[in-house]
């Protein structure tokens, strides 16, 4: 990759939009943060996206190419948007294409969990190694794989959702009819709605919107029995899925992001002891456990990278 040149990363979250121009893995200048929620549908949202890169752009000339990571099924071969999450209209878009006539730069689209994943490997928690596996933890569970330190899309570009993993065949199916999902015992919501059953049982009133990560997290620090077993539960789940992966993969490195992630050695501490106690220490002695390191930037600088990437293998 020419590490003069800058590329406009672009993160297109659920809620917000967010972009800078990138050199490097560094951040040089922001875009204007984007509500998805005040442009309905695609037409609108591509159009306020094609503002701010306009306006990157009038101030970083030198840019040369834009990639964009986005939450659901995409494309990256094609440059087609199949389904967006949680933003409705965005069926069989083809933005690659858009993006390119538009600004007449070249374009890449990728899954915001696959941009993240490139992002840490390349300048993040994985700089250095070559098999990585990303997760992320919020509102669901998302997931990329980097292998022999390229990312891995499969077969049909969709590789790495481990949150559609099951840890439990008789468990309660998860979105994608799949019993015993990681997502329906670690998503935000899953997490709020069990800690408060358990506050239930103990005589405790708590309902789930005082149970979000971040309360329970206060509340374990403080010394509350209740929100300690939760952050274990938690833990051993989340190390019952990852070891599955260890198992098959043989990572050298593991990358955990997102909101759940900011709970620190109450999550990493379960989490590590799990995978300890079933695999071999072939498998885990020199496996790197590690929160992700850049942050709300990781998608931003992995989709720039990806763009300029692709533009050094033309």
């Amino acid at each position: 990759m020419d590490t003069q040149r800058k590329a406009i990363g672009i993160d297109f979250g659920g809620t917000t939009i967010k972009s800078a121009v990138v050199q490097e893995g560094r951040l040089l200048e922001h875009g204007e943060v984007i509500d998805t929620a005040q442009h309905q549908g695609a037409p609108a949202l591509i159009e306020e996206i094609l503002r701010v890169i306009e306006k990157l752009r009038a101030a970083h000339p030198e840019v040369a190419a834009v990639g964009v990571g986005l939450p659901g099924f995409i494309d990256s071969v094609n440059g087609i948007v199949h389904e967006l999450t949680n933003v409705p209209g965005w069926d069989e878009v083809p933005l690659r294409q858009i993006l390119q006539d538009r600004t007449g730069l070249p374009a890449i689209i990728e899954n915001d969990a696959k941009a993240m994943a490139y992002g840490e490997t390349k300048y993040g928690a994985a700089k250095g190694c070559h098999f990585v596996l990303c997760i992320t933890l919020g509102t669901g569970v998302g997931g990329a794989l980097v292998l022999d330190g390229r990312l891995y899309r499969g077969a049909q570009l969709a590789a790495g959702e481990i949150g559609h993993t099951s840890i439990d065949y008789r468990g309660t199916p998860g979105l994608y009819n799949n019993p015993g999902d990681l997502e329906t015992f670690v998503g935000n919501h899953k997490i709020a709605a069990r800690a408060s059953q358990l506050y239930k049982v103990a005589g405790r009133d708590v309902p789930p919107e005082q149970c979000t990560p971040y309360d329970l997290e206060k509340a374990a620090r403080a010394g509350d029995a209740i929100a300690r077993k939760m952050w274990e539960n938690i833990g051993n789940e989340l190390g019952c899925a990852l070891v599955n992966t260890i198992w098959l993969l043989n990572p050298d490195a593991i990358v955990i992001g997102g909101g759940v992630a900011k709970a620190g050695d109450l999550l990493f501490e379960p989490i590590t002891r799990t995978i300890k106690a079933r695999t071999l220490p072939l498998f885990h002695e020199k496996l790197r456990i590690v929160p992700a390191a850049l942050g709300n930037e990781a998608g931003i600088i992995g989709n720039a990278t990806l763009a300029l990437d692709a533009l050094a293998q033309k």
